[in-house]
C-alpha cells in the first residue's frame, strides 16, 4: 500500500499544476501529461498503460524485400552458374577469367574451396579432364549437375 500514498501525492500535485486552466478538455490532457511526467520521474508504473514488449532480435523479412545474396567467391561462382556459364565443362582458370571479366578479381587458390563446396551441394559437377601429355597433371573441370 506504500505505492498508493506517493501516487495520491502525485495526483494532487498534477491537479494543482492544471488548476488554472479553464478549458475542461485542455485541463484533462494537461493533467494526463503532468501526471505521466511525475510518475516517470518518480519511477512508478503509469496506470492504465501497458508496456509494449521488447522487440526480438530476430529480423523478419519485409514484404517486397530482396533476399540477401551470397557474397564472396562462392556467391560469385553461384551467380555465374545461375547464368549458365557451366553448360560446357570449365577449368578453374576459365572460372577465374570469367569472374575477372565480371569485376571479381579472386585468386585461383581462393576458388578451389568454393567450387568444391558447390559440388558437394550438387550445384556443380567435377570430373578429371583427360590430358594428351603423360607428364601433365590432370586438371578438374566443372559443369552443371
Amino acid at each position: 500500500m506504500s505505492i498508493q500514498k506517493p501516487y495520491a501525492d502525485l495526483v494532487s500535485q498534477a491537479e494543482k499544476a492544471v488548476a488554472v486552466i479553464k478549458d475542461s478538455e485542455l485541463r484533462r490532457v494537461a493533467f494526463e501529461r503532468v501526471l505521466d511526467d511525475l510518475l516517470s520521474s518518480a519511477g512508478a508504473p503509469t496506470p492504465g498503460r501497458i508496456q509494449a514488449p521488447r522487440p526480438s532480435r530476430v529480423s523478419i523479412p519485409q514484404a517486397g524485400a530482396k533476399p540477401k545474396k551470397n557474397r564472396g567467391p562462392k556467391g560469385h561462382v553461384r551467380e555465374i552458374a545461375d547464368d549458365g556459364f557451366f553448360k560446357k565443362p570449365k577449368t578453374i582458370a576459365e572460372v577465374k577469367a570469367e569472374l575477372a571479366n565480371r569485376g571479381h578479381h579472386i585468386a585461383l587458390t581462393s576458388l578451389s574451396g568454393p567450387l568444391q563446396n558447390l559440388c558437394k551441394e550438387r550445384v556443380l559437377r567435377r570430373h578429371k579432364a583427360k590430358t594428351s601429355d603423360k607428364h601433365k597433371k590432370a586438371a578438374f573441370k566443372y559443369s552443371e549437375w
